[in-house]
């Protein structure tokens, strides 16, 4: 699963307007016309930061995806206790 806070370079309590001043910066950093000499990677990073942005300022979406986040967050969390306890 991709986490959009990282993608966007903002933590996942970031308020709308942290969100939007990072994807504006983000847009301008790896925008294909300043990035020249490595377009098609500009073109998927540009890709997946509005794919971020979109998801995050949708106040429905950003509920939904935090939600999917946090699942995977606890089943990585319980796949790491599950093996400490068979180590032991």
């Amino acid at each position: 699963m991709k986490n959009y806070y990282e993608i966007l370079e903002v933590n996942e309590k970031a308020s709308d307007e942290v969100i939007e001043k990072a994807y504006k910066v983000l847009v301008k950093r790896y925008h294909p016309d300043l990035n020249a000499s490595n377009k098609q990677y500009a073109e998927r990073k540009i890709k997946e930061i509005n794919e971020a942005y979109d998801i995050l300022t949708d106040k429905f979406l950003r509920n939904q995806y935090d939600l999917e986040l946090e699942k995977e967050k606890n089943k990585k969390y319980q796949e790491t206790q599950n093996k400490d306890n068979q180590e032991q």
